[in-house]
């Protein structure tokens, strides 16, 4: 029998991002370093256009092509599925601070927006701070920077899906109306099996 967007198949689901996506981003990357180097040569070397300005311009827009380049030639390369969905919980690996574990029970909303024009799917939780005092350092710190762009501790970045996009929506919501237990949240982190 076949299964319908929306239903509950009997094992995990598991989408794989668009490896044409992921070169993208990395193809991104390496024209923000090149445009580092550019500018840091000019901001920090001597003559007319010296500016410290454009040097420092130049330091950050190389550290955030090396992270794009270095995540898209690293999500383009892998064979680990980007986001599964199974009866415990989703399991999120769709960017560099992916989110990792998050039970069903843990959820208490689920909802798309799109974020400069870059769809999402937002998942808010009945204790985030639990959630992410148990997050490494460097993940807590940058999930908190990015609660100050929006208003949920977990964010799965729908773009490297494509049209898939709108199928994993749905196919949450299911699992999350099946498995989801309002009434006693679990742990966000107790991962039952650690199949992941």
């Amino acid at each position: 029998m076949q299964q319908g967007i929306g239903s509950v198949p009997e094992k995990p689901v598991e989408y794989y991002p668009r490896k044409g996506k992921m070169l993208q981003i990395a193809l991104f990357g390496l024209l923000f370093v090149i445009a580092g180097f550019y500018l840091m040569i000019i901001g920090f070397g001597p003559g007319e256009d010296h500016s410290i300005f454009g040097g420092i311009m130049g330091g950050l827009s190389l550290l955030l092509g090396l992270a794009g380049l270095v995540l898209g030639v690293k999500q383009s390369l892998s064979r680990q599925p980007g986001l599964i969905l199974d009866e415990n919980g989703l399991y999120d690996h769709t960017s560099a601070s992916g989110a990792g574990f998050v039970a069903w029970s843990a959820i208490s909303r689920i909802e798309p927006y799109a974020l400069m024009n870059q769809p999402f799917i937002g998942v808010d939780l009945y204790d985030p701070a639990e959630w992410l005092e148990r997050r490494g350092a460097v993940s807590r710190g940058l999930m908190k920077a990015n609660r100050g762009l929006v208003s949920y501790p977990v964010n799965l970045a729908m773009q490297g899906f494509g049209r898939e996009a709108a199928d994993i929506l749905i196919e949450m919501e299911a699992y999350w109306q099946r498995y989801g237990d309002p009434g006693a949240a679990r742990s966000s982190m107790e991962d039952p099996d650690r199949r992941y």
